[in-house]
This record gives C-alpha cells, sequence and structure tokens, in this order.
C-alpha cells in the first residue's frame, strides 16, 4: 500500500463507519494536553497510537502504546510519541477494547476477480494460521453467513475463556457494511480491517486502512 493514496487510520475508520461498520470511540490529538482530555474524556484504559495516512505499519515503528491506565501514562506516552519525529505529527487516542480474539476483514479490487472479500483469523497468528475465507461480491448475507464455517478455527466464533460467542448476526453485518463500502466507492481499491475485537459477543474495528486509486 503505497502511503500517497491511503486515507489515515482515523479517515479510514470514518469512513466505514458511515457505512454501519462499529469502530473504536478515538479522537485526533495533536499536543499532549489534548491527548489527556480526550483520554479523560474516552475513560480509562485508552490506546495512543501515531496516525497518518504515511504510517500504515505503526507496529513496527514502534508508534502504539496500550494499556494507558491513567493521564500520567497518557502524558509519559504522548510525549515518546511525539519525540519520534522532528516535525509534528497527530495522534490518535481511543478506548481500549479487551478481547482474546481477533479477526481481520478486508477488501481487494482486481482486474481479473472484481472485488473479494475475506474474512478470517487475525492477530498475531494471522500469517502462520492463513485461516481466511473468501467471497467474490456482490454477496448476499446468506453467501457472507456461510464463510464461517469454511474457518478451520470456526470454533472461535463460540464461546472462548468465559466470553461470550460472537454474535454472527452483527458480524455478518460488519462485513456487509465493508462490502456495500467497496462497492459503492468505485475509487477505493483496497481495505484492511485489523483486528476486529469481539467485546460483549459484538465486533469493533481497533484498526482499518483504505487505499484508494492513485489519480
Amino acid at each position: 500500500m503505497s502511503g500517497k493514496n491511503m486515507l489515515s487510520e482515523f479517515e479510514s475508520k470514518n469512513l466505514l463507519s458511515d457505512y454501519g461498520l462499529r469502530v473504536t470511540r478515538e479522537a485526533v490529538v495533536h499536543s499532549v494536553e489534548e491527548a489527556v482530555s480526550a483520554a479523560t474524556k474516552l475513560g480509562f484504559p485508552v490506546v495512543l497510537k501515531i496516525t497518518g495516512s504515511e504510517f500504515a505499519h505503526k507496529t513496527e515503528l514502534n508508534g502504539v502504546k496500550l494499556n494507558l491506565v491513567d493521564s500520567s501514562a497518557v502524558k509519559f506516552a504522548a510525549d515518546e510519541l511525539f519525540s519520534l519525529f522532528d516535525e509534528p505529527i497527530p495522534l490518535l487516542i481511543s478506548e481500549q477494547i479487551d478481547s482474546s480474539r481477533e479477526f481481520l476483514a478486508g477488501v481487494t479490487r482486481t482486474d481479473d476477480y472484481g472485488l473479494t472479500l475475506a474474512f478470517g483469523v487475525g492477530g498475531i497468528f494471522a500469517e502462520e494460521l492463513q485461516d481466511v475465507a473468501f467471497r467474490l461480491l456482490p454477496a448476499s448475507r446468506q453467501e457472507i453467513f456461510s464463510m464461517y464455517d469454511d474457518l478451520s478455527f470456526s470454533a472461535l466464533l463460540g464461546p472462548v475463556r468465559g466470553e461470550s460467542k460472537v454474535d454472527l448476526e452483527s458480524l455478518t453485518g460488519a462485513l456487509l457494511a465493508i462490502s456495500c463500502c467497496a462497492l459503492e466507492r468505485e475509487d477505493i481499491r483496497s481495505i484492511d480491517v485489523n483486528p476486529i475485537l469481539i467485546s460483549d459477543g459484538q465486533p469493533i474495528a481497533v484498526d482499518a486502512l483504505v487505499e484508494l486509486y492513485g489519480s
């Protein structure tokens, strides 16, 4: 993904939210004081990240700070992130979602197949497991719902470690929202939503990137 054709995480999630995808509550901040104020409004714990279309791989830049439990932790993390760059950059502060399950979803557009929807196991084991199901778009709700049976680790959609089973109707709605966005926006080349976490059985997008075609 080339940075110049990427929407920022904040822009990507706002776009997908307009189509019905549930995303984390968050705010863009430009100073330590703004970060502390936003965190107080969101409620602790929070996550602080570098943000911008040029930062597609924030973790590799040590640009994500998790488990910030109070104002002092936010101030320390914001100071550290701002110090990574010579020029002022924005930061994204968001609510932290606690979940033991991570999934991924996305859409790619190719000349050969048009739009393809993907859904599978996300998180740190995504590359190792490569447990992903695909459907060509447009796809019906029933076709998207049938993707779950294609996964080898479909048991992760049930109750896990004391957490509720995934509301599959809500999850299907989330995948339909991502699909609808790609179908309606012909300027979109790809959508990457990773991870999708599960909170009280409901899917919520924690990170997303939308790539547009270059002009």
